[in-house]
């Protein structure tokens, strides 16, 4: 028999038993009653009490359990303890309107956890008596009044009697139990008590006989994901620590997932709660939507980021189903019908096309923008060879080709609306478009061609927007500049393209339509592994929307759109910025398409490029570094790495290289030239896993370099020796400038695949002059980890430190 349960197997309970208990015994709090908090002491931040705060009633409560050690009676404080040291000089009235506030701060966050009060309706039918066993500062009749509210006078009615530890002056582990035994009168066999702390509700009563069943509420990774969403949301909104709670609805339907599949964890745990509270704000806005204009408007979910939105919203809403429809528009097909004259041509190449003119980028996309701009693949060859951006937009904004463009234009603008129509749009209709976001651009473009062509109504709805300039358009985001700062906009987006490859469904990027609106896809599609793990999120996530509320017997009463916001931010910030290792070992085989008309793919996640770029630059390559999902990437080397990584970016810190570098190995490095040489010392700065980075300097690239490392290190390991242009490498650019250098080794030997061994104490690596000369400033970069230091480099070290 069983002595620890999941949330789903409490309801039968009793009838696991091999022998039937007469009375059930219950925890109270994150067992019967749970918050819709991450911690209790979340709570705190809703007391409506004048200049009181979380920690002033934190503290209060510790000053309380202090002065026990004055009372030899008890061990326990009760809620009245704890405001009378909240004060200086306390007043009973002014305590007694301080628990009559935490009252109903408690009462508006707290709901009845649904499988615990079946359980209790199965007891009773089963005739046994039922009661409440609590750790609490709340005396019996504070505590039935709690339950009252948060679960409603039935489930109170069917509690036969309450314990309250601070009434008996001792905890669960300190001997509750003996008292509710000795007040009981029964055998402590008959007694079966659940509850969710280990050593209290279970340990401690079967000390004593009584069956003690601990309630396990989450598997250590949904333990973790809840815990690290609390620091996200925390980070991601400064002051919600100190203005209100920070919420998490989303706790007791993870609770009840009975599916511990990797895969269906992450999209059930993390995907449900991002879409649920996104699917309830577009709900309210279609109704504000229709409120304002006097017409309810259809809701198209824009393909192919639009696909998991829309499954979950008609999960969520299946009663609105006639109202949503999915229309095929990418950000190259709202472009390509956009382009009805010489501005509006001009504005898109100002955006796209242009930059620095040796801009190797640029050039490799030259190609695509002609795609773009609707050129046929003969022209495109010939527009494709110029390559300075400058010449390109010259030669493409020539009246002949502002013709084609624009005549071209029309017409797939004409499809475009075809399209429109096939998904059930009609001229003069009110449309809502749903999608992920970020900027909005395809509403941006193809508003004025469907307002012309069909005179519509348009509103944008996103999960997360970020406008970057300002267009006057309605649009909205339920992440957007109303709750939270630029930069934190901006540091979501980064990483974005995690959620767009989840969210998406297996098929190409619509290119283009036939005349009656049929849309032509790109062929490109990223199919095996990668398919089959985002359908199985997909389902998971659905999964979720079947019953969102699960677990709630009762509605808390802070549940309501800005907390599912918030759960639906923390959720999604805590998946960009903070995630765990088995949800990044889902993303190591996906791609992530560049769609712009290109069959261009990115690895999502690419730990061992992370890894070398920290081992050789340090934490500063994770500041500026273009990756696609580098927290992802970064997940491997801790929070000493992730932690850094967002707090930079979402606060958009001005830090710099020299403050990542702590302290310093001093290498004695000898330069030399045809005319001189000169010894200088080098410091050697930390990166991660033990090694450290020299950056020395090789002029023009004629000096010949000798590292006299025999003087620091007994064995090393050398990960890198290799020329760098100075002004590239400053710019953080890691490999697409690198020059190999070709080291030769003087009393070095290896000793095992690379490990070195210096043999004498002048040892040194000698590093020839770099054999391509690029006119401009040359370092030598050399990495290494020392795995044995020279005992003085050891001490100098210390010193240094």
């Amino acid at each position: 028999m069983t002595n620890a349960v999941v949330a789903s197997e409490i309801p039968t309970l009793v009838e696991q038993q091999a022998e039937a208990p007469d009375i059930l015994s219950l925890d109270c709090f994150d067992t019967l009653i749970w918050r819709n908090v991450n911690m209790p002491v979340d709570i705190f931040h809703d007391l409506d009490i004048p200049g009181a705060n979380m920690e002033m009633r934190v503290r209060a409560e510790n000053r309380a359990r202090k002065a026990l050690i004055l009372n030899s009676d008890s061990s326990e404080v009760t809620i009245k303890d704890i405001y009378s040291n909240m004060f200086r000089d306390a007043d009973e009235t002014v305590v007694s309107e301080c628990i009559a506030k935490e009252l109903q701060a408690e009462a508006r966050h707290c709901f009845a956890f649904s499988p615990v009060c079946d359980l209790i309706r199965d007891a009773k039918k089963r005739g046994m008596k039922v009661i409440i066993v609590s750790d609490t500062y709340l005396p019996e009749p504070l505590l039935r009044q709690l339950i009252s509210d948060a679960a409603g006078n039935e489930i109170l009615d069917m509690i036969d009697q309450i314990f309250c530890s601070c009434e008996y002056g001792a905890s669960k582990s300190a001997g509750l139990f003996k008292h509710v035994l000795a007040e009981l009168g029964v055998s402590p066999h008959k007694i079966l008590h659940l509850g969710d702390n280990k050593k209290a509700d279970q340990e401690a009563p079967e000390k004593l006989g009584v069956r003690g069943i601990h309630f396990r509420q989450f598997d250590e990774e949904a333990e973790e994901r809840l815990r690290l969403e609390a620091n996200a949301s925390t980070l991601l909104e400064s002051d919600s620590r100190r203005d209100s709670p920070v919420f998490q609805p989303h706790r007791a339907a993870i609770s009840l997932r009975n599916n511990d599949d990797t895969v269906f964890q992450f999209g059930h745990d993390v995907l449900g709660p991002v879409f649920q509270g996104f699917s309830q704000w577009v709900a309210d806005e279609a109704d504000a939507l229709e409120e304002s204009s006097g017409k309810k408007p259809k809701l198209l979910f824009m393909l192919r980021d639009g696909f998991l939105p829309a499954q979950a919203f008609l999960k969520a809403f299946p009663d609105r189903a006639e109202d949503v429809s999915m229309v095929e528009i990418s950000r190259f097909t709202a472009n390509a019908a956009s382009f009805s004259s010489k501005a509006a041509i001009k504005s898109y190449l100002m955006s796209e096309a242009t930059g620095n003119k040796d801009d190797a980028y640029s050039q490799q996309r030259q190609a695509a923008y002609c795609r773009q701009l609707l050129f046929f693949d003969n022209e495109i060859r010939t527009l494709a060879k110029i390559r300075k951006p400058e010449d390109f937009v010259r030669e493409v904004l020539k009246t002949k080709n502002v013709k084609k463009i624009t005549a071209r234009s029309k017409k797939f603008a004409g499809r475009l609306c075809a399209h429109m129509r096939q998904a059930g749009v009609e001229n003069g209709d009110t449309i809502m478009f749903v999608d992920l976001g970020y900027n909005g651009s395809a509403q941006n473009v193809v508003e004025p061609v469907l307002n012309e062509a069909m005179n519509l109504t348009i509103a944008g709805r996103y999960l997360l927007l970020r406008e970057l300039m300002i267009t006057g358009l309605d649009k909205k985001g339920l992440i957007d500049h109303r709750h939270y700062d630029n930069s934190a906009l901006n540091a979501m987006c980064e990483s974005i393209a995690v959620l767009e490859q989840l969210s998406t469904q297996a098929q190409g990027s619509v290119l283009g339509y036939e005349d009656d609106g049929t849309p032509r896809r790109d062929s490109a599609d990223i199919k095996g592994r990668q398919s089959d793990a985002r359908e199985q999120a997909q389902a998971a996530c659905l999964s979720y929307m079947d019953d969102p509320e699960c677990g709630w017997e009762t509605v808390p009463r802070s549940w309501n759109g800005d907390c599912a916001r918030r759960m639906a931010a923390a959720s999604l910030t805590r998946l960009l910025f903070l995630p765990v290792r088995r949800e990044v070992g889902i993303f190591e085989s996906f791609h992530h398409d560049v769609n712009l008309g290109t069959r261009d793919m990115v690895r999502l996640v690419d730990p061992q490029a992370a890894a070398k770029g920290i081992r050789r630059r340090g934490l500063f390559y994770t500041k500026n570094t273009t990756r696609i999902y580098l927290p992802g990437e970064l997940q491997q080397q801790g929070m000493q790495a992730l932690l850094p990584n967002f707090a930079s970016n979402r606060f958009a810190l001005d830090l710099r290289q020299k403050d990542f570098q702590a302290e310093a190995l001093t290498l004695p490095v000898v330069l030399a030239d045809d005319k001189e040489h000169v010894q200088v010392d080098i410091e050697a700065h930390p990166t991660s896993d033990g090694y450290y980075q020299a950056l020395i300097p090789a002029g023009m690239g004629s000096y010949n370099i000798a590292v006299m490392i025999g003087q620091v290190c007994d064995w090393l390991q050398i990960d890198d020796v290799s020329f760098h242009e100075v002004d590239n490498f400053s710019a953080k650019k890691l490999d697409d400038d690198t020059i190999p250098a070709y080291p030769v080794f003087e009393s070095v030997v290896e000793k095992a695949p690379g490990l070195l061994a210096c043999t004498a104490p002048d040892a040194f690596i000698m590093i020839p002059p770099s054999s391509i000369s690029t006119g401009g400033q040359m370092m030598l970069s050399l990495v290494f980890r020392p795995t044995i230091l020279r005992e003085t480099s050891a001490a100098t070290l210390k010193e240094v430190a």
